[in-house]
């Protein structure tokens, strides 16, 4: 049996950087966030204080990929399609060049959130699909938990 667990905390980490003189509050803000993104500060992060937010488990099968055909266009290149909920994954196979190609639509207005088009099997590519599928499920929980501060707007 297979568990996906999120545990969700909220981290408070402090480091201590050397801050250019003479610049004004935006460019201190600038240099912060440059100096973080760029890697450099990691290291200096210390862990300050750990908030335990929530924690969930969910038991059971990933959701199966039934694949439909759809109507091709070109006769080498079969498509599929299936729907998930608010999802609609598509898979089309090129027998002459041995690609296949995946992408994942989300919701009403169709938004592309994933593309694929690798020299695999149309199994493999299912294999895949689904993986990406957990991952997403996974990190969609921890965004559900995000709080912002009206005095950080």
């Amino acid at each position: 049996m297979k568990a996906i667990v999120t545990v969700v905390e909220k981290i408070l980490s402090e480091a201590h950087i050397d801050i250019p003189e003479g610049l004004a509050e935006l460019g201190i803000r600038q240099h912060v966030v440059d100096h973080y993104n760029s890697g450099e500060m990691l290291p200096l992060l210390n862990i300050f204080h750990v908030d335990f937010e929530s924690i969930s488990v969910h038991i059971g099968k990933k959701p199966q990929i039934t694949w439909q055909p759809g109507k091709s266009w070109i006769p080498k290149r079969p498509y599929y399609f299936c729907k998930l909920g608010r999802f609609t994954l598509t898979l089309l196979t090129d027998t002459e060049q041995n690609l296949t190609c995946t992408e994942v639509y989300f919701g009403h207005h169709k938004q592309l959130i994933y593309t694929s088009e690798k020299e695999i099997s149309k199994e493999l590519a299912t294999v895949e699909l689904q993986n990406f599928l957990s991952g997403l499920a996974v990190e969609l929980q921890t965004l559900s938990h995000i709080e912002v501060s009206e005095d950080e707007v």
